[in-house]
């Protein structure tokens, strides 16, 4: 809540989280808007993406490393074909839409307290919809 030099606070002058949001930036906005002091917003580079490649290589180049007389694995048929399966598995429940939207795991509806594991629409899926679908396709 602002309160300003002179006079009463107005209906502006009170942050509306529930409408605005919770963002960084929307709260300087709101304040450089109702006091004329620029606050600028830094962010810190996000080194996860970077640092899961680095494990990534150093994992699979250390496999190589440790099993360099016996390269074997690499031409077992079964061993590509699981991993085929779970890569396929995965994509046709959903998974991967889960990972991009990030919708909740299930819905409690707020009347009678029932919980519902499938979305009523077919624009959208709950975690545990995906969940389903990957144990049904594997059966």
């Amino acid at each position: 809540m602002h309160f300003p030099p002179k006079g009463r606070p107005k209906r502006a002058d009170t942050f509306d989280l529930q409408r605005i949001g919770f963002a960084a930036e929307q709260l300087a906005k709101w304040i450089a808007d109702r006091t004329d002091v620029h606050i600028r917003v830094f962010r810190p580079p996000n080194y996860s993406g970077t640092i899961a490649l680095a494990l990534l290589v150093s994992l699979v180049g250390g496999l190589l490393y440790l099993r360099r007389n016996n390269l074997e694995f690499i031409y077992n048929k079964t061993g590509w074909a699981m991993v085929s399966l779970c890569i396929v598995f995965a994509m046709t429940s959903g998974q991967m839409w889960n990972h991009i939207r990030g919708p909740p795991y299930a819905h409690k509806n707020p009347h009678n307290g029932q919980v519902s594991y499938i979305h009523g629409s077919s624009q959208a899926q709950f975690v545990a919809e995906s969940h389903i679908i990957l144990v049904l396709s594997i059966l």
